[in-house]
């Protein structure tokens, strides 16, 4: 009787599956009994050749150049060569699958594109055409390795996987190699720092990816605040007092509430602030209504990997590519459900299990909601039950004892577990009131929200809430007369945008550039981003190691290589501006969908890659012919190896910029112009020891085009704008002289010193006379 043989993704994975079907004999390579044989891959056994296998190269030469371009192959002719150390277990598999011992094969690796993809190198490269199965499992759990080998998928479901993986990779190759080279023999240069080619590196998601962020940036330094006043008056009634805020009820509300809404009817000028606070002082008023409401906060989504990000980033500062690889581990200590998954819901044939993954969770910290949860219906409707996509959303498996956890893994897993408890419990319910108050025919607007019950918020209390708090309002009658005690307009400004963290980026990515926060438009767009859920991370990764970002604490910052690059394809390559539209780089992710679903043949979309790159060579040469070479600015030096993990492990560590002492002759050429030459040093920038000198908006390093992010805006602190002189005193001292006329948020006037709170990003915070310190109000 013939084998079976499995081939896995890795020896870990070969190991859980030989654990569970009981194959006990360890070979070199492989475990076997008599009736499995199993074996692994190690990540990919193969890489795509460099563009030179196809090249002529006495012809077209060995040094980069334009010239050599494009190398498209086709279908069929891409070349292949073993990745270094992997020769010895591809020997193991090819040895395996044409054995005659070998009856069938089942295809063992990560359900999901990439996994696919590493397989069908190796099948390929073999050639072999024994029987072909598909094992499609979301846990290493035994329980699900069981269920999957009971339900094997023939090899025709996964056709347009194997396709879209082959699509993906030669796609990227195309792009990656021919456009790598191209812009890099045009832009790029020797860096003498580092004694190596600057190379300006574009990749189909990298390149869009590295706009948005400096796209953001730019919106950032281009954004001028507006001023603008609030009225709050608070008024007595026969009750007790309570304030109100200023509305104009000519602004209407529309059925979808928003935050800008809401500033829009209470935002006023000076002026006309001033007018109401005097009309309306002292005046009786008259409560013209009063609405009593209960509202319901369901619970949050279970977790897919782009919301376990964006929750880990926020909470923990964790980068996307680290969320990756603990999630990863995780899974392949069999905690947690198949990680890369890009959905939130949970297939209707999961739902009878749902209280086996809940008691295996009742040794776990959280055993008393476990008992509470337990006691509850099983969760249904379409927050957790609904239409799933390749993969379900990530919850905890059924594994009672779960192997020791690093303090980093027990935090995702700890949240995980939180958000499936969350799902077992009601809705949050809150009671709400609403106050208008009139007074001399001007409008005052009051809310109140009170917590009624927690529900879910006892497992997962996002809100600073307990059960009977929030703002407590006396009992107000409508038609009740009061009295305005006291009323003030509070100056205030227009906030810039905020800078992306990784998790902000990855939600930007998902929606292919644009911020998506409602569940529904989410999952319409899904498919349409740039990159997939799981590679997203990588990309983020390969930015920063690349030179184009940098990680300040926990936002993104552009380099100035990142920012010239981006400028020049917006302003000099009209045809290459397809690499940083992210909504046309999703558009081709979609494509790649379509392969997958065998709705596109790869032939055709491979066409379209090839059809882009095509014209942007061609334009490259044109540039080159009539502009000549401009080389762009160098990277960053980064501090260590890696240069983002702290000591604690905790958070991204913000990368050391360098003092750039070694420039050459036309780098400085294009780092001074004559104009900052002249301009007045204000002192040592304490973030790479250039020199500070004022700018139109703000106090910034020369070394600016070098990456150097020190920056002090001229945005008014409590209504006080730096000087060059408190500047000076600032990079000499530490501290300004005493700044008298500061107004706090409640219209106060103080004096106070301004000193460092973070030296290296210009951060300051207050110091007063009695050195009691504290952040600008």
């Amino acid at each position: 009787m013939g084998k079976t043989l499995i081939i896995a993704e890795k020896p870990s994975q070969a190991r859980e599956y030989a654990k569970t079907l009981g194959v006990k004999g360890k070979r070199e390579g492989y475990f076997e009994n008599d009736e499995y044989i199993i074996s692994w891959c190690i990540g990919h056994l193969f890489e795509l050749k460099a563009p030179e296998n196809y090249m002529d190269l006495p012809k077209v030469g060995k040094r980069w150049s334009i010239r050599r371009l494009p190398v498209l192959p086709r279908l069929g002719e891409f070349q292949y060569g073993l990745k270094s150390g992997t020769a010895k277990q591809f020997k193991v598999l090819q040895g395996l699958l044409r054995s005659p011992e070998v009856q069938q094969v089942i295809c063992g690796t990560d359900a999901d594109r990439e996994g696919q993809l590493l397989f069908q190198e190796v099948w390929d490269a073999v050639g072999s055409k024994k029987p072909l199965f598909r094992l499609w499992i979301s846990s290493l759990t035994q329980e699900a390795i069981r269920e999957g080998m009971s339900k094997l998928r023939p090899v025709g479901e996964v056709e347009g996987l194997a396709q879209a993986g082959y699509g993906r990779s030669y796609g990227d190759w195309d792009f990656g190699m021919n456009l790598t080279e191209g812009f890099t023999a045009l832009f790029g240069s020797f860096d003498p720092v580092r004694k190596k080619p600057n190379v300006i590196s574009i990749g189909r998601v990298q390149t869009p990816t590295l706009a948005l962020v400096v796209e953001q940036e730019w919106a950032i330094e281009n954004f001028v605040p507006v001023a603008y006043v609030e009225v709050e008056a608070e008024f007595a009634s026969g009750q007790g007092s309570y304030k109100g805020k200023w509305f104009d009820p000519a602004v209407k509300n529309t059925r979808d509430k928003n935050q800008e809404t809401d500033n829009a009817q209470m935002m006023l000028d000076l002026d006309r602030g001033k007018e109401i606070v005097a009309k309306v002082q002292g005046k009786p008023g008259r409560i013209r209504s009063v609405k009593d409401k209960e509202t319901k906060e369901p619970h949050p989504l279970l977790f897919d990997l782009t919301s376990l990000t964006v929750s880990a980033s926020k909470r923990y500062g964790f980068g996307a590519e680290k969320v990756l690889k603990i999630a990863q581990s995780l899974y392949e200590k069999k905690a947690i459900t198949y990680p890369r998954t890009d959905c939130n819901y949970l297939p209707p044939d999961m739902l009878p299990k749902l209280k086996v993954h809940l008691q295996a969770l009742e040794q776990s910290p959280f055993a008393s909601w476990v008992k509470e949860a337990l006691d509850n219906p099983l969760p249904g409707g379409k927050r957790v039950i609904n239409e799933i996509t390749a993969h379900h959303a990530i919850i905890p498996t059924t594994e009672k004892m779960i192997p020791n956890l690093s303090p980093d893994e027990r935090k995702i897993w700890e949240m995980i577990v939180l958000r499936f408890l969350c799902i077992w419990f009601p809705p949050a319910r809150y009671a709400e009131k609403e106050v208008v108050t009139v007074v001399e025919e001007e409008f005052f607007l009051t809310k109140g929200k009170t917590l009624l019950e927690s529900g879910w918020k006892k497992i997962e209390n996002t809100e600073k809430y307990t059960e009977g708090s929030g703002l407590q309002l006396p009992l107000l009658q409508q038609n009740e007369e009061v009295v305005t005690r006291s009323c003030q307009a509070l100056q205030k400004e227009t906030k810039p945008p905020k800078r992306y963290t990784q998790g902000d980026l990855i939600k930007a990515m998902e929606g292919a550039g644009k911020e998506i926060e409602d569940e529904t438009l989410r999952r319409q767009l899904k498919g349409k981003g740039l990159g997939t859920v799981a590679t997203r991370g990588a990309i983020i990764e390969n930015l920063l190691d690349r030179g184009y970002l940098l990680q300040q604490q926990k936002v993104l910052v552009p380099t100035a290589k990142g920012t010239e690059l981006i400028r020049l394809i917006k302003e000099r390559l009209p045809r290459a501006q397809l690499l940083i539209s992210a909504e046309m780089t999703g558009q081709m992710e979609y494509e790649l969908a379509q392969v997958e679903r065998g709705e596109l043949p790869l032939s055709r979309y491979m066409e379209k890659v090839e059809e882009a790159i095509r014209g942007i060579i061609e334009e490259l040469r044109h540039y080159e012919a009539t502009r000549g070479k401009k080389p762009l600015a160098f990277a960053p030096q980064k501090a260590g190896a890696s240069g983002r993990k702290s000591k604690s492990n905790l958070e991204e560590k913000p990368q050391e910029l360098p003092v750039q002492a070694k420039v050459t002759k036309a780098a400085k050429t294009r780092q001074e112009s004559p104009a900052s030459a002249a301009e007045e040093n204000l002192g040592i920038c304490p973030s790479c020891g250039g020199g500070v000198v004022e700018r139109e908006k703000g106090y910034g390093c020369q070394n600016w085009k070098n990456g150097c992010p020190f920056i002090l805006w001229k945005n008014p602190i409590c209504g006080k704008v730096l000087t060059p002189a408190q500047v000076k005193s600032l990079l000499k001292k530490g501290k300004t002289n005493l700044i008298k006329g500061f107004r706090s948020k409640n219209g106060s006037v103080f004096a106070a010193y301004l000193v460092w709170e973070d030296p290296s990003s210009g951060k300051l915070k207050f110091e007063f006379e009695n050195n009691d310190r504290a952040k600008p109000g």
